[in-house]
C-alpha cells in the first residue's frame, strides 16, 4: 500500500480536506465524500480518487447510533499520544466563526493544546474547553473573534487559514 506521505501536493491536501470531512460530519456513500469536497475546491475530484483517498487515510465503514453505516476513521489507526511531538504536529486545523474557535487536534492532544492555551492566558480568552481532538475557545469578545484566532494561531505557531 502507497505511504500518504509520498504523496503530491495536490493529493496531500485532498487528503487532508477528506480526513477532516470525514471525521467532522457523517458520510453514508462516498458520492457524498465527493461533492462536499467538490465544494471544498476540488471540483474535478471523481469517485475513484475519492475511494484512493480513503483507503490511504485508512477510513472504514461503521455503524453510528442510528444504526447506518458511515465512514469513520479506523481507530486502530490513530497514533497513539506522544509527548515528544511537536505542537505543529498536534493540530490539525483552526476554524472560527462569528462566536467562537475551533482547534482540531490529532486524536488524544486536545487537553495538551488547551493546556497550552491556559498556560498562556491570554487576555482575549474568556475560557477554553477540552475533549480528545477537539479544543473549543470562546473569546471574551465576539467582535475581535478573528483577531483572536490570529493570535491562537500565532501562538501555536501554526500558519492555517480559517475555511
Amino acid at each position: 500500500m502507497k505511504d500518504y506521505r509520498d504523496c503530491s501536493t495536490r493529493e496531500q491536501q485532498q487528503l487532508a480536506a477528506c480526513r477532516r470531512l470525514v471525521t467532522e460530519k457523517s458520510y453514508l456513500s462516498q458520492e457524498a465524500i465527493r461533492r462536499d469536497l467538490q465544494r471544498h475546491g476540488f471540483e474535478t475530484i471523481s469517485q475513484s480518487t475519492v475511494s484512493r483517498l480513503l483507503k490511504l487515510l485508512g477510513i472504514i465503514k461503521i455503524r453510528n447510533a442510528k444504526g447506518q453505516r458511515i465512514y469513520a476513521l479506523n481507530p486502530q489507526l490513530r497514533p497513539a499520544p506522544d509527548a515528544a511531538r511537536c505542537l505543529s504536529d498536534m493540530v490539525l486545523n483552526v476554524e472560527h466563526n462569528r462566536e467562537f474557535i475551533l482547534i482540531h487536534t490529532a486524536a488524544g492532544y486536545g487537553r495538551a493544546v488547551a493546556r497550552i492555551l491556559d498556560y498562556h492566558a491570554l487576555p482575549e480568552i474568556l475560557g477554553v474547553v477540552a475533549g480528545s481532538s477537539i479544543v473549543w475557545v470562546a473569546p471574551r469578545d465576539v467582535q475581535r473573534t478573528a483577531q483572536v484566532r490570529n493570535r491562537v494561531n500565532h501562538l501555536l505557531k501554526m500558519h492555517i487559514y480559517a475555511k
